[in-house]
């Protein structure tokens, strides 16, 4: 990676213009930054990130189009000299973790101040990673959280809890697995009772946001940006 005695190549992504325009404004008053690309959704980004193979990439978390998760990892494997920001207004424990585990240096809450978000970009451009012990540790709880509660349920229960992320109702499941409805209502509502939620629709959500795939065993481990 160049020195940081030239200009830091920096892209930014954010469906929002206003958030843009805040980025771009904060990034061309910073006279060793030069913003050479503006994306408005993730498949945007993932073309700038390909043609300008900026240093430093700055992703808003949630936007349309190819998803920061998917960028962070494509970009990787094919331009592992380009460090992905994410900027994100969702601190969330899942978040966090899984833009940890897919390689992205950084995870930046919007409301940091703007020194704070070219200090981040700074230090990614040296290669630095700016997850702190904190971020580290609530990822590592919230992982180990979810494992533990997806091991309560019985191997029918987590089938039924796939099916019902998927959208199908409890007949459907019921065709699905060869057991009949009303045994369907019965697991779903062992695993409400296990997971603390109030409806098929939060179970739904528990279930994509866990990351976890249909079998008793956590979603597959994605590669950690050294």
């Amino acid at each position: 990676m160049e020195s940081l005695a030239s200009l830091i190549t920096v892209i930014i992504a954010d469906d929002h213009e206003v958030t843009r325009l805040g980025l771009r404004t904060l990034l061309q008053a910073a006279p060793d930054i030069e913003l050479v690309g503006e994306a408005t959704d993730g498949n945007e980004a993932q073309q700038l990130i390909s043609q300008l193979q900026p240093h430093v990439a700055v992703l808003d978390l949630v936007m349309p189009g190819t998803s920061p998760a998917e960028i962070v990892l494509w970009a990787y494997d094919h331009y592992p000299e380009t460090a992905v920001l994410i900027l994100t207004a969702h601190d969330r424990d899942y978040y966090l973790s899984q833009m940890l585990e897919v390689g992205a240096v950084g995870y930046l809450d919007k409301n940091e101040r703007g020194e704070a978000l070219l200090d981040a970009i700074r230090r990614a451009a040296c290669g630095q990673i700016l997850f702190t012990q904190e971020q580290c540790r609530r990822a590592r709880d919230w992982r180990e959280n979810v494992q533990a509660v997806w091991e309560m349920l019985t191997q029918r229960e987590q089938d039924v809890l796939r099916l019902v992320a998927e959208g199908l109702s409890n007949r459907d499941i019921g065709e699905r697995l060869g057991i009949a409805e009303k045994t369907v209502g019965k697991h779903v509502s062992a695993v409400l009772d296990k997971l603390g939620l109030n409806s098929r629709t939060e179970a739904a959500l528990w279930q994509r946001n866990a990351g976890l795939d249909g079998d008793s065993t956590q979603g597959e481990k994605l590669p950690i940006r050294k």
